[in-house]
């Protein structure tokens, strides 16, 4: 008899819920191919959760042919996770990119091939084969694929991070705790898993309700990924390698890079572009008639500062000027004029240049007239 009781309906509501959202990511207008492959990788987890709505419904007493339906489809979780954290900041995917999902492809072949065996057949294989080889084959290869891409996906985020430090304006806007979120669950998923399988195999053997804990954990994991992943579903993030650089220009072995440093950012101050917030060195460089390397070189080499500190540098000494004439603007409007993206940012960019708050340094630096104290935002 099929029944829903308390069990069965909270798995079922979260992976309803994942399903939705799934659907929702599907269409969702910023970031289209990263949101499909998020929409993909809720699909997976969703139908990871399956085999146990239905089970503890009485699915497969009244209906016993749903053995070996395809809902496990683990060894695609590392390719998805890893290809999403890859396309949400790179204008496109790695070359051959569908190998990844080679081993997901054979284990689904195998699991359809198996379902569409006859009932007492599929009940002679699950026994003396399934069971006895594959499973524990396809478990630890799962088990291992995610490891290896959760891996991947970690190093990838750490080099990617350090490109915005060093080619974008306003890295603390795209500091992705969305990405860093994505990561913690499925690490937490894996760490989950790994516990289960192991008292499973090597303790003592565990049934559909012994791993009911396993999955609300996973349900919520599920909810969380939902909620947070359309919530993050239209961010834009500075793309990786988007623009190809130009040819280098002849220069001289020996090149000045202190003058020609200071040479571009006079060019810069004086063509105003540290006021456009998201300004990226490949823009400058762009503009210069130069390529990153030279860029990045003559602000590294020639000034001892990255991109990042060189751009800030100038919006924080536009901001200064203006608080020391005096001017009644708030303060958080001056600072979003001159190039900053949020108050967080120019808050903690203002102090780490001069080891003061934005009202603090105004305090310090002007002093002929009171200050409106409902000018003050910061």
């Amino acid at each position: 008899m099929i029944r829903f009781g308390p069990w069965s309906t909270t798995l079922g509501l979260a992976a309803g819920f994942g399903a939705l959202v799934s659907v929702l990511l599907l269409a969702a207008p910023g970031n289209r191919a990263a949101n499909r492959l998020l929409a993909a990788l809720l699909g997976v987890v969703v139908l990871r959760l399956m085999p146990y709505v239905l089970g503890f419904a009485g699915f497969y007493e009244v209906h016993p042919w749903l053995s070996f339906a395809p809902f496990d489809l683990g060894l695609a979780t590392g390719p998805l996770l890893y290809l999403y954290v890859r396309r949400l900041v790179s204008p496109g995917l790695p070359a051959r990119w569908w190998r990844h999902f080679l081993p997901a492809a054979v284990m689904l072949g195998y699991t359809l091939c198996a379902f569409a065996l006859p009932l007492a057949r599929k009940h002679w294989w699950n026994d003396v084969v399934h069971e006895r080889w594959v499973d524990p084959l396809e478990s630890a290869a799962s088990i291992v694929s995610l490891a290896a891409y959760l891996v991947a996906s970690v190093r990838f985020q750490r080099r990617y991070q350090a490109w915005l430090q060093q080619n974008v304006s306003d890295r603390e806007e795209h500091r992705q705790p969305w990405l860093a979120t994505v990561l913690v669950s499925l690490e937490l998923w894996w760490v989950v898993t790994v516990g289960f399988e192991f008292v499973n195999r090597f303790l003592t053997r565990l049934n559909h309700y012994d791993r009911f804990p396993q999955y609300l954990l996973f349900a919520v994991i599920i909810l969380g990924l939902g909620l947070e992943g359309w919530r993050q579903a239209g961010h834009r993030f500075p793309q990786w390698g988007a623009r190809a650089e130009p040819p280098p220009p002849v220069v001289a072995p020996a090149r000045d890079w202190a003058t020609t440093g200071g040479a571009w950012v006079e060019r810069i101050r004086a063509e105003g572009w540290w006021r456009e917030p998201g300004l990226t060195l490949s823009e400058v460089a762009h503009r210069l008639g130069t390529n990153e390397t030279y860029a990045s070189r003559a602000f590294n080499q020639g000034l001892g500062r990255n991109f990042n500190a060189v751009i800030n540098a100038l919006r924080v000494e536009a901001v200064q000027v203006r608080l020391a004439s005096g001017e009644e603007t708030p303060v958080l409007v001056m600072a979003l004029e001159e190039g900053f993206s949020s108050k967080a940012s120019f808050n903690r960019v203002f102090r780490e240049h001069t080891g003061l708050s934005p009202t603090a340094w105004r305090t310090a630096h002007f002093n002929e007239k009171p200050i409106n104290p409902r000018l003050e935002t910061t």
